[in-house]
């Protein structure tokens, strides 16, 4: 899979990526992919948006984006 392939399908935000691979946006993009495995084989357990969640239970992962 390309870099961004497991972020965007779990609907994370990317960064433009037109730099070369040893930039910034590519480690944001990592990043984010790593994001989107665990919110793949986690779905009820992880939350990323800019608000904390309402009922949290324990063992559930907030992340939050800026």
């Amino acid at each position: 899979m390309a870099i961004g392939d497991d972020a965007a399908a779990a609907g994370l935000p990317l960064v433009p990526g037109t730099a070369p691979a040893n930039t910034l946006e590519t480690l944001i993009n990592e990043t984010r992919d790593f994001i989107g495995r665990l919110m793949k084989n986690l779905p009820r357990k992880v939350t990323v948006s800019t608000t904390a969640p309402t009922s949290p239970q324990e063992g559930d992962v907030w992340i939050k984006v800026t």
